[in-house]
Order: C-alpha cells, then structure tokens, then sequence
C-alpha cells in the first residue's frame, strides 16, 4: 500500500488485469530532468509485475546520429531490454528553431507508433498503462475504451496535460522509492 490513497484506488481497479506497457521516452526525458531525478525503467517493469500481469512492455527510443551519442543510447537501449522491454527505435530529428539555421534542438516523436501498436495490441490485454504526459494521447483512450478495455497514464505531475489528470493516472512522484534510478545500485 502506497501513502497515497489514489495510487492505491489505481492499482486496485488494474490489479490482475493483463496490461500491455507502453513507455514514451521522447516524452519523459524533459521531464526528469526537470524533476531531478530518473526513473529505472527495470524498476518500473517490476512495479508494473507486481500490480499487473504484464502482458508485453514496449519503449520507444530516439537514437542520435552522432556516433558518441548513439553509442551510449545502444548501452541506454541493452539495459532497457534486459530489463524485459522491447526497445523500437528510430533517429532523432535536428528541428532548427531560427531561419538561420543556428539554433536547433533534437526531437524524436513516436505517437502514431504507440498508438498503431496500443490498437493492434489491444486483442492481448485488458488495459494499456502508457508512460507519457502528452494529451495527444486522450484520442488513443477514446479508441481504446471504445474497445472495452482501459487505459491509465503514468506521468511527472509536474509535466502532465491537464486532459490526462482527468484521467485515470499515477504520477511518478508518488511511487518514486520503487522505481527511481539510483546510481549506487548500477
């Protein structure tokens, strides 16, 4: 039992269900670095396994293009499969943010794909549990519960769309002891 009462009322309502897991990482890496602190995507599986029957886990990962950056997303990406999830990735986008083409940002956007295989997936599970703060997602929970099945988020409350706090959710914060990234423990 969790000392937040909500937390609690989540896992109940999902408890036993089979939950397909779906993390977006282009999504949430902002926000903990917002947040200060990461999340041990292993330890947030076996969260999930004590709560759910994980049916499959999925993460989708942006890989850089250069060569020193992309080395350390494949260590980034051998843990996370490890772990038990299965990493689909594609390469970062360079989005310039003036006309002359100085200032840039690197983005990797995988929404469609998450929601393609949320929908393709949903056969397999009860319910999704998607790792992600963008309301973008609010029409793949109109689709998945016109299914028969649900979905919840889990999400940095400080980084979430307001649509998702109308939504069944669980905020990292409040389960941060179980699944934080400690470098100790690596």
């Amino acid at each position: 039992m969790f000392m937040n009462s909500k937390v609690d009322k989540i896992l109940e309502r999902y408890r036993g269900m089979r939950v397909g897991v779906f993390v977006d990482e282009a999504n949430l890496f902002y926000s903990q670095k917002s947040a200060g602190w990461r999340i041990d995507w292993g330890k947030f599986l076996v969260f999930c396994r004590q709560n759910f029957e994980v049916e499959f886990a999925k993460y989708y990962l942006g890989m850089p293009l250069e060569k020193v950056a992309y080395d350390k997303n494949v260590l980034i990406k051998d843990r996370i499969e490890k772990s038990g999830f299965e990493v689909i990735e594609k390469p970062l986008k360079k989005i310039y943010l003036d006309s002359a083409k100085q200032k840039f940002k690197y983005k990797c956007n995988f929404d469609v794909e998450i929601a393609c295989d949320a929908i393709r997936n949903l056969d397999k599970v009860d319910a999704a549990l998607l790792a992600s703060s963008d309301s973008d997602f609010i029409g793949l929970k109109k689709d998945v519960i016109i299914n028969g099945k649900r979905l919840v988020f889990a999400c940095f409350e400080k980084n979430v769309a307001w649509e998702i706090h109308k939504s069944h959710h669980i905020f990292f914060e409040d389960i941060r002891g179980e699944i934080e990234y400690l470098k100790s423990e690596k």
